[in-house]
């Protein structure tokens, strides 16, 4: 027993887990501002376009079931704002990563360069010499 929870304490610390863990949390909180967002001030918005007091208020009567159009659009607009501010987030970091490996490509370029050019001037002295 006493292995078993120290390979999950081992799992529990890794940093891609302890990441994992950090970025459920942040995505939960970023969910709630993008909700309020939506609820409170574009639902309300498109209310006053449609006419209507309440839009996520909007509900079809179908025999006895309640079926919530108005609550499905809201949560469809959310999901559609989120997905759209992940998206740009991760171009961001995409373009970010780019420019770094970039960077780092024309390090490991240049001293190879320089490398050829002294070499070239090494060689032209010497034959200066000759």
């Amino acid at each position: 027993m006493r292995n078993f929870i120290n390979e999950f304490k081992d799992f529990i610390m890794r940093g891609n887990v302890m990441d994992l863990a950090v970025a459920f949390i942040m995505g939960a909180a970023f969910q709630t501002v993008v909700k309020s967002v939506v609820d409170d001030l574009i639902m309300p918005l498109i209310g006053i376009i449609t006419g209507s007091i309440s839009f996520s208020s909007i509900v079809w009567h179908v025999g006895s079931a309640d079926i919530k159009v108005g609550s499905f659009i809201g949560t469809l607009i959310t999901f559609l704002l989120t997905s759209f501010a992940v998206f740009l987030i991760l171009k961001a970091i995409r373009k970010a990563q780019s420019m770094t490996k970039k960077q780092a490509e024309e390090e490991e370029i240049a001293p190879e360069t320089e490398l050829v050019v002294l070499q070239e001037i090494r060689d032209a002295l010497a034959a200066k010499k000759d």
